[in-house]
């Protein structure tokens, strides 16, 4: 299993070079390309690496306020797990039991890509925003919320988030928690 340390190191590289944080036009730069299908309920989003092509397939029936966080979470795969994509099928459908570490990395991977550490430290200083105001106002699930913040930890920074995700957690139906959050406030 690869470093919180490491995975962050390779985001802000990507970040740096790149000057966006925009997962999408990461994979344009990569050469990464993305696909819509039809993939019913069974998965939301896989990476597939073949004849020197690397591929996402996004479910064109998930909610496209997703989008962005599962092409990060897809990108994660392409940057961390290339290697295992080329040497057998890897699909999300494999990889969605918690015990595997490829998705914990995916996570970590988007969350650090998609929240800056900046704009999250800024929202946790108003003492009015709960931790599901922090996610609802980042327009993130809570859960990405949650690998965030073990990012953070891993950093120095001395936060605990009020619930511990577990990796599979894009399994689950969260094409309407954007609109749940409020609820938390």
């Amino acid at each position: 299993m690869q470093e919180i340390k490491y995975i962050s190191d390779v985001v802000n590289k990507l970040v740096k070079k790149y000057d966006t944080r925009d997962p999408f036009q990461l994979c344009r730069e990569l050469k990464i390309t993305i696909r819509y299908k039809d993939l019913d309920k069974y998965m939301k989003a896989y990476f597939f690496y073949q004849s020197r092509i690397k591929s996402i397939i996004i479910n064109n029936n998930v909610a496209d306020v997703l989008h962005p966080l599962l092409y990060a979470h897809e990108l994660g795969h392409a940057i961390l797990h290339c290697e295992l994509a080329m040497m057998n099928s890897f699909q999300e459908i494999e990889l969605f039991d918690a015990t595997q570490p490829a998705e914990y990395e995916a996570n970590l991977f988007a969350a650090e890509l998609i929240i800056p550490d900046e704009e999250l430290l800024e929202l946790l200083n108003d003492d009015s925003k709960s931790f599901f105001g922090v996610a609802s106002e980042l327009y993130v699930p809570a859960e990405l919320l949650d690998f965030k913040f073990r990012v953070l930890k891993n950093k120095g920074y001395r936060i605990e988030p009020p619930l511990y995700s577990q990796a599979n957690f894009l399994k689950n139906d969260v094409n309407g928690c954007f609109n749940t959050y409020n609820q938390y406030e």
